[in-house]
């Protein structure tokens, strides 16, 4: 089936598989020439060495594609990076502590080298040129106001010399109730030594720098007398304040805050939790066993003064009752009511006697059974 079709370019069509060279045709019609002139070469590539020559280009193209997308991905990751630490670290103040740094570590005479004849000019040197003039405490009354640690002054905090009087507090009462009385465990005296309170100010700020809570008063409150009731003028500012108690294990202390911004009508100011004392609910219950007891001795003292048959009726009546109480049916009655047998027994035969016997055999009867009980 071997023939030749006319075209742009006459291949023989049983030369064109993948053994054969479509590079040797076009150098065989004259379409493809050397370079620099010569001869063509005498093998040249195969149709399947074209295609895997230009298949390894391509995906070298590709993958090279696809390097330099990654590596402007990254180029732009660095450069976002670089500039959120810039913008982080504050360029410009930390070369203006640097240049400070320098002034202070570096001599006056503008040297860069500094000799020490020992140890305690170094140390010297630092505290002098270094410590004290750079890390220094705020001074008040040196006509500058450090934030945050010198602010307008409020109550007994602040610095007025420096930052001025704050306006903006607020005129408050804490009104205090303490009863330490009627616990049934712990005395009064004990409570009360171990109670305190006082109110502060919460402030996250100084809490992050590692600071304490403003509170009113510089030591706890303590309490002087059992029952109190205590009222207590202060000038706060705005915030978040907070009553602190301590050491008030059974829940004495209570009270309440009023702005008396009108002194005429104060204003209850509430508090979360509301600050109230503990509920303290007494509970007395009576066992049966001192039930019983008050029962028998009263019925001895009415059997005693009846005395004989009537006074044993007495006993034997308040014997049968106890006995069926639920708490006391672990109790053996039954040879107390033999003994209020025997009594009666040995009061009947004595004849003259029988008054006497009788308060013996009630006396033997009833004193082992209070004894039981």
């Amino acid at each position: 089936m071997g023939g030749e079709r006319s075209g742009v370019m006459d291949i023989d069509e049983e030369r064109l598989g993948r053994r054969g060279s479509i590079v040797a045709e076009q150098y065989r019609h004259g379409y493809r020439q050397p370079r620099g002139g010569g001869p063509p070469p005498q093998k040249p590539p195969t149709n399947e060495e074209v295609a895997k020559a230009v298949q390894q280009k391509v995906a070298a193209a590709v993958e090279m594609s696809r390097k330099y997308r990654h590596v402007a991905w990254y180029s732009l990751f660095v450069a976002a990076y670089m500039v959120v630490l810039y913008l982080q670290a504050s360029a410009y103040k930390s070369g203006e502590v640097v240049e400070t740094l320098k002034k202070a570590f570096m001599p006056d005479d503008g040297s860069t080298t500094m000799t020490f004849r020992n140890e305690d000019e170094v140390l010297e040197y630092l505290g002098q040129k270094v410590l004290l003039p750079i890390w220094k405490d705020p001074v008040c009354g040196d006509s500058n106001c450090e934030w945050p640690w010198e602010f307008p002054s409020w109550g007994r905090f602040g610095c007025k010399a420096d930052c001025g009087e704050n306006p903006n507090t607020t005129a408050i009462v804490v009104n205090v109730r303490a009863d330490f009385t009627g616990h049934p465990s712990i005395s009064a005296r004990v409570l009360m030594n171990n109670a305190k309170w006082n109110l502060c100010l919460e402030d996250e700020a100084r809490r992050k720098r590692g600071e304490a809570d403003l509170c009113w008063y510089e030591d706890d409150q303590t309490f002087g007398e059992v029952q109190v009731n205590s009222i207590n003028a202060m000038q706060v500012i705005d915030g978040k304040w907070y009553v602190l108690v301590k050491g008030d294990y059974a829940g004495r202390v209570s009270g309440g805050i009023y702005d008396i911004t009108n002194t005429s009508n104060p204003v209850a100011i509430p508090t979360t939790p509301t600050w109230e004392a503990c509920k303290l609910v007494r509970r007395r219950r009576t066992s049966a066993t001192q039930t019983a007891l008050r029962r028998l001795l009263a019925a001895y003292t009415q059997a005693h003064k009846a005395g004989g048959e009537e006074g044993r009726r007495i006993i034997s009546e308040v014997v049968d009752e106890i006995s069926n109480m639920e708490e006391l049916k672990h109790i053996d009655f039954n040879k107390y009511r033999d003994a209020l047998s025997r009594g009666g027994g040995s009061g009947a035969g004595a004849g003259g006697q029988q008054q006497q016997d009788g308060e013996g055999g009630l006396a033997g009867a009833a004193t082992p059974l209070a004894a039981e009980a």
